[in-house]
């Protein structure tokens, strides 16, 4: 059997996590693959209430699951809307078209949120610095900063 060397453990606690701010959202970067050799990364999406997430999208690369930790999320497919509450794990394999939304009345949402692979997290930064100070992106600007990271709109069928 092969040996190798310690592999470190890492530790992020909520209050050193990274904190970007993308529109109403808020996401906590818990891991961005950095320790994971981009397998895996972790973050923590919060929704005010009444508050959607992105547009309707599809991923080429990467998976994703949403563990929904407070209120309710709802996940809106092509085949309909799905309600997840706290407890719920949403799985979102690639090709899978879909967004979200906070669900509940009146109360934030948040979910727990892998992706795979990890450096997908570097288009979370991307948003949040492209919308600092509250600027809006237009649809092309939008667009543009999603196919960087292999995601479409529901109408695109491949990379163009």
């Amino acid at each position: 059997m092969p040996t190798r060397g310690p592999v470190p453990v890492s530790l992020v606690t909520s209050s050193s996590a990274e904190t970007l701010k993308v529109g109403p959202l808020t996401i906590k970067v818990f891991e961005d693959g950095s320790n994971t050799q981009n397998r895996v990364s972790a973050v923590t999406v919060t929704l005010p209430p009444g508050t959607s997430g992105p547009p309707m999208h599809w991923h080429r690369f990467h998976d994703e699951l949403f563990l929904v930790t407070k209120g309710t999320i709802v996940f809106s497919t092509p085949q309909g809307d799905v309600t997840a509450r706290p407890g719920d794990l949403m799985t979102v394999p690639p090709g899978a078209v879909h967004t979200f939304r906070n669900g509940s009345e009146g109360e934030e949402g948040e979910c727990f949120m892998t992706a795979t692979p990890g450096y997908y997290v570097d288009y979370f930064r991307m948003l949040a610095k492209a919308t600092e100070e509250g600027r809006k992106l237009g649809k092309e600007e939008v667009g543009h900063l999603m196919s960087l990271f292999g995601t479409f709109p529901p109408d695109v069928e491949s990379e163009p």
